[in-house]
């Protein structure tokens, strides 16, 4: 088995060296599997490209930065991760781990039983160690209502906790349909996901709130547009059976 961690960053340098030496090579080195790790970073964004390089690249061959030269969102850093991957299986996390590494020991043992797994923090067994701000707790309690009432989700309740896996031939024929490149890709991922019939495990984490978060008000606004997006876009996400059958 060989895996893909996706990690995009935009000016995190010290903070993602950091995580990466003390907790995340170290945490996938113990597993015993094969994996890499894709910094993929904004070129035109990144404030010092050379500076993540220099700060990463003693940290081990696994361990690759990649330019995404669309530059226009996490959404899009993901995409590019995804559609370059190799492996068997690709996930994508946030460079300040606001959630635990422990959740992917919860999806080991069935990692070969489910398209997707998302993590999420309204789980009942979820720990929150730092709770999020009243503001953006309000914030992410009516985006959760909004994307119920538009999507009606079954499978998933917490779309937008960053720690996510999939099926890396699912999930390319995923990416290749993409139209977001913003905070709502989390969103078009498990549209297309249940659209199509894909078993999605919403598994239970520790979380921690990341007081940097870029997650306000005018985010909340282009969120709520990128729904519309992907509502009108629902036709363009269904496949075919052939392209189904493809994919088991």
């Amino acid at each position: 088995m060989k895996l893909s961690v996706i990690i995009p960053v935009r000016n995190q340098t010290e903070k993602l060296a950091r995580h990466l030496k003390e907790s995340i090579i170290p945490y996938f080195d113990s597993k015993g599997f094969t994996y890499d790790v894709l910094v993929v970073y904004d070129e035109k964004g990144e404030a010092d490209p050379e500076g993540l390089k220099a700060a990463v690249s003693p940290l081990g061959a696994q361990v690759k930065v990649l330019g995404n030269p669309n530059e226009r969102g996490k959404g899009s850093a993901v995409k590019y991760g995804i559609l370059t991957s190799s492996s068997d299986y690709v996930m994508f996390m946030d460079a300040d781990l606001a959630t635990d590494l422990s959740a992917f020991d919860t999806i080991l043992p069935e990692i070969d039983k489910y398209a997707a797994f998302t993590a999420s923090r309204d789980h009942k067994d979820s720990k929150i160690l730092t709770p999020q701000t009243f503001a953006r707790r309000i914030t992410h309690v009516g985006a959760r209502t909004i994307i119920k009432m538009k999507f009606h989700f079954k499978q998933v309740n917490d779309t937008q906790c960053g720690f996510k896996l999939f099926n890396t031939k699912i999930a390319k024929v995923m990416a290749s349909k993409q139209i977001i490149d913003g905070g709502a890709f989390d969103v078009e991922y498990c549209y297309f996901l249940e659209l199509n019939g894909f078993k999605i495990k919403e598994i239970p984490c520790i979380w921690t709130n990341d007081a940097d978060s870029a997650f306000g008000v005018g985010y909340s606004k282009s969120f709520y547009k990128q729904l519309k997006q992907i509502k009108k876009n629902k036709s363009n996400y269904i496949l075919t059976k052939e392209e189904k059958e493809s994919l088991c």
